[in-house]
């Protein structure tokens, strides 16, 4: 693999990620607002807006942060599959 992703290697890693909830990908629900490499940490930041998903039911929140997980570790796997890249951090 690569060092480190491309834009257009994240785009097509955001495309293959699904939300499990719609089966639509991260790429096209707009999750993702931006990636950005610290190479000299060799740390990938990545910016989610998770919160226009969140629903408004307090009771739903517990199943709404278990996808947000189930989506941020699946792109975090396959971030982490990049030799250059030793950890990953979702800003939510």
């Amino acid at each position: 693999m690569p060092h480190v992703p491309s834009k257009d290697e994240i785009v097509e890693i955001l495309k293959e990620v699904k939300d499990p909830e719609t089966e639509m990908s991260v790429f096209d629900l707009g999750l993702v607002k931006y990636a950005d490499y610290v190479e000299e940490k060799r740390h990938l930041v990545v910016k989610c807006d998770f919160l226009r998903r969140n629903p408004s039911c307090v009771g739903c929140l517990p199943i709404a942060w278990m996808v947000q997980k189930k989506i941020t570790d699946e792109l975090s796997k396959r971030f982490m599959a990049y030799e250059d890249i030793d950890s990953v951090e979702f800003l939510l």
